[in-house]
């Protein structure tokens, strides 16, 4: 139910209980409890604005901003010195929007808020002075591209400009790093509680929809964990990864023959959309992928993996997964979004 709506619905219980017949005592009691119910509600009001505003930032930092530095970075190198391509015609990079420096501000402004988050509070409050300053760096970058100065400086700004940001986005790497462990042990303990509440409740198509995010994120975080990337992907422990992946494919199974019943769909109000589906089934695909270099030990190209993203030749699978695993978490937020 909207929560905004409940506590209106609450707020109307009470003005009731006010003016009808019956004791004083326990109209009192009655208002008591329902005003207490109201706070809670509130409570959860704020908890979930908060929840989401830092949901907000990690995604920006881990998708907007990461988009960003990925191109410039491709352009410029990420060494001290500015490098740049004898034919360079221009920079075009995900822009910074006023929106961005908002939801910083957000962000800030609720980490001294209520309820507590413990050390994710801190982190935010470290971050975003620093994330701040950072945005307007780059502002300041992208309008020093966009107007063409460096072809009247000879790139004399754009130097200067290089080497503060690369000590700003380290700082702030550093910085927001902290805030994701952080804010983990709250994202953790967040999402087994509205698992257990959406298995409580018979929700199961919403149930295994976001337990299939939650086992992709799972190997995800394995893979980090283990220090492994594309370079020394075999290193990783097959047998684990195995069980990881028996639980991803049960639950993409098990969502697959729940999201056929539409009596079930009408029950729990999901709207099944098919760039959730699809996001589905390209992660199953790349979580295979992964499943057969480990069994066979051999990271060559083959015809039969059809998820692959490949650079230069070679197989790069966990790239492609995460690429996928992002696709799918943005799709999942847009069923949900639609299925309220």
């Amino acid at each position: 139910m909207n929560k905004r709506l409940t506590i209106l619905s609450l707020g109307v219980a009470v003005c009731v209980s006010l003016s009808g017949c019956g004791s004083i005592g326990k109209i009192a009691e009655k208002v008591k409890e329902q005003t207490s119910q109201a706070k809670q509600e509130s409570n959860s009001m704020r908890d979930t604005a908060k929840y989401n505003t830092y949901i907000g930032l990690s995604n920006y930092l881990t998708q907007g901003l990461n988009k960003t530095f990925e191109g410039y970075f491709k352009e410029f190198g990420e060494e001290e010195e500015l490098h740049v391509r004898k034919n360079f015609t221009g920079l075009n990079t995900f822009p910074v929007l006023q929106s961005h420096k908002d939801d910083v501000d957000k962000a800030l402004a609720f980490a001294s808020k209520e309820p507590s988050f413990q050390a994710a509070d801190e982190s935010v409050k470290a971050l975003a002075p620093k994330l701040k300053e950072f945005l307007e760096t780059i502002g300041e970058m992208q309008a020093y591209y966009q107007a063409k100065t460096y072809a009247e400086d000879e790139f004399a700004k754009g130097k200067e400009l290089h080497k503060k940001l690369l000590v700003q986005f380290n700082e702030v790497s550093d910085l927001a790093d902290k805030f994701f462990v952080d804010f983990a042990v709250i994202t953790e303990q967040r999402k087994k509680e509205d698992l257990e509440e959406l298995k409580k409740s018979d929700q199961l198509v919403r149930y295994h929809a976001m337990s299939i995010v939650n086992r992709a994120q799972d190997i995800q975080k394995a893979f980090n964990s283990a220090g492994v990337t594309d370079d020394n992907v075999l290193d990783f422990d097959a047998n684990q990864y195995a069980e990881l992946y028996k639980l991803l494919t049960e639950d993409i199974d098990k969502f697959t023959e729940l999201s056929k019943d539409q009596e079930r769909l009408k029950k729990e109000r999901v709207q099944i959309v098919p760039v959730f589906t699809d996001s589905i089934q390209r992660v199953k695909t790349s979580a295979t992928d992964l499943m057969e270099i480990l069994q066979t030990k051999d990271t060559t190209i083959s015809s039969d993996m059809k998820g692959k993203v490949t650079t230069g030749g070679s197989n790069v699978p966990l790239k492609n997964f995460d690429k996928r695993v992002s696709a799918l978490v943005n799709s999942y937020n847009t069923m949900i979004g639609l299925s309220r």
